[in-house]
């Protein structure tokens, strides 16, 4: 089953670059070379990528621009254009790019290693990809552009009905967060790999850490501020897989006591079930990631105990065991106490039902990573938890790397049913992502990748984010400040983050 997913996601994401590469050369037919300063795919939300064109002499994308490259596209498709490779050294792709403005694409070849490089070529349009492309633009079975903002929304379909394209509506907390996290970028004029690079290499890696940390603690204090503010006794931290939640609700604890509360931290994995009682998964394994999975009816006992001014017991969930415990953790909220409680599920209303909604602030943790490889590839955000879990994994549950790449699709499907629906429901959104991070982690990453024997399955996934890191260069851990979010993935956390 995880072979087909990661079959199936190498696909997606080659369907995904072969319409960014129709969207380009339609954007150089429709507004001309000339008026473009540049094309950038910033981030996915699902099936959809968001593009930014950052026009010359601000000229802006008009409504009519944008179904200008609707025809353009479906032009290209129903003639079945084929789409080429050519081979280049890489020296000369970098002149070629320089010449025609490209520069990003330009630095990031600077750092590539090989002698030769790969791009993809269509009707006279050259780029190159972080991946394959198809070879007919004919191929493109469904797709659909919708202007937002300062750009536009490339829709493709999903991969259980590739012939249609199903309504988005953007969550708008997310595309805040995602778009503040750019403008950071664009501060710090480090916007993708090469510009990371070039930081290190002038011997800057310092001050950008500092910053980025700094900025993540100052939005902590926004969050904490509004909470106090808010007079709410429960704050629910959700989000996906190695999002860093852990150490989210740490520090936002210590953010909510300057602001004169006394905070408490408890993690919803205390109210699993025992493991005879876990729900079932489709294939007859206990389902984790199921909300099921948990003791809701004890779970929101307690917390109406508490809001009635009464004391529960703790329960300590054993995991060796797989069985709660008591220990006499016994738990009252006073008038300045605030309640943090944190897990995967904290935004799915079913998870506190008996909690008025008045005194509860939700907040969704993420890792959206604002650094993009170049121009036109993007950072896959889950990729970037993939690797935090690597690390993770191997540091504190002794995982191979093919153990936890081969859990990973366990873990997406879970998120995609039981954490991404409920995203929009959060009265705050947290990026955990750190624009240097992907230099902290390979060192520790790489040698575990490296690990994988290539006749396991799970080499190929192995393979792809090794190809994806060897533009990167490596930043040493001993320049990062020990609350730092990294530190619950790479260890040495001053927190009791695991």
């Amino acid at each position: 089953m995880n072979d087909n997913m990661f079959k199936l996601e190498h696909e997606r994401k080659t369907y995904a670059r072969t319409a960014i590469l129709l969207l380009l050369k339609a954007f150089d037919e429709v507004l001309g070379p000339e008026n473009i300063e540049k094309i950038v795919v910033e981030f996915s939300m699902g099936d959809n990528y968001f593009i930014y064109p950052n026009l010359k002499n601000q000229q802006k994308l008009t409504h009519k621009n944008v179904a200008d490259l609707w025809t353009r596209m479906h032009d290209y498709i129903a003639a079945e254009l084929p789409i080429t490779k050519k081979v280049m050294r890489v020296d000369d792709a970098i002149d070629s790019f320089n010449e025609r403005g490209m520069t990003d694409i330009a630095k990031l070849l600077h750092f590539r290693r090989t002698s030769k490089v790969t791009l993809s070529c269509f009707e006279g349009y050259e780029t190159y990809f972080y991946g394959s492309v198809l070879k007919n633009a004919g191929e493109i079975t469904a797709f659909d552009l919708m202007p937002y903002r300062n750009g536009l929304f490339l829709m493709l379909p999903s991969a259980d009905d590739p012939e249609h394209i199903r309504e988005f509506d953007p969550v708008e907390n997310l595309f805040e967060t995602q778009s503040e996290a750019y403008k950071l970028s664009h501060l710090l004029d480090v916007e993708n790999i090469a510009d990371m690079n070039e930081t290190i290499c002038s011997g800057h890696t310092t001050a950008l850490i500092l910053t980025c940390e700094s900025m993540f603690e100052h939005k902590l204090h926004q969050t904490a501020a509004r909470i106090v503010g808010s007079g709410r006794k429960f704050v629910f931290v959700a989000g996906p897989s190695s999002s860093g939640k852990t150490s989210t609700a740490n520090r936002l604890a210590y953010a909510l006591r300057i602001n004169g509360t006394k905070p408490r931290l408890i993690s919803a994995d205390n109210y699993y079930l025992d493991r005879t009682m876990r729900p079932l998964d489709e294939n007859g394994k206990p389902d984790f990631e199921s909300i099921r999975a948990l003791d809701l009816e004890l779970f929101n006992e307690h917390m109406t105990t508490l809001l009635e001014g009464g004391t529960i017991e703790m329960p300590h969930y054993n995991f060796a065991t797989g069985s709660r415990e008591y220990t006499g953790d016994m738990i009252r909220l006073g008038p300045k106490d605030i309640l943090i409680i944190e897990g995967i599920h904290c935004m799915n209303e079913l998870f506190s039902a008996s909690i008025p909604e008045d005194q509860k602030f939700k907040i969704y943790v993420s890792a959206l990573s604002p650094l993009n490889i170049d121009e036109h590839n993007r950072v896959p955000t889950s990729d970037v938890r993939l690797l935090r879990r690597i690390v993770r994994d191997f540091r504190t549950r002794n995982y191979s790397a093919a153990d936890t790449i081969r859990r990973w699709p366990d873990v997406r499907k879970g998120e995609v049913e039981n954490i991404f629906p409920y995203q929009g429901e959060a009265d705050a959104t947290i990026n955990t992502a750190l624009i240097y991070e992907l230099a902290v982690i390979k060192p520790h990453v790489e040698k575990i990748l490296f690990g994988i024997p290539r006749d396991c399955e799970e080499y190929e996934k192995a393979r792809e984010l090794l190809k994806f890191l060897d533009f990167v260069l490596p930043v040493t851990a001993d320049q990062i400040p020990p609350d730092s979010i990294i530190c619950e993935f790479i260890g040495g956390s001053c927190m009791d983050v695991g």
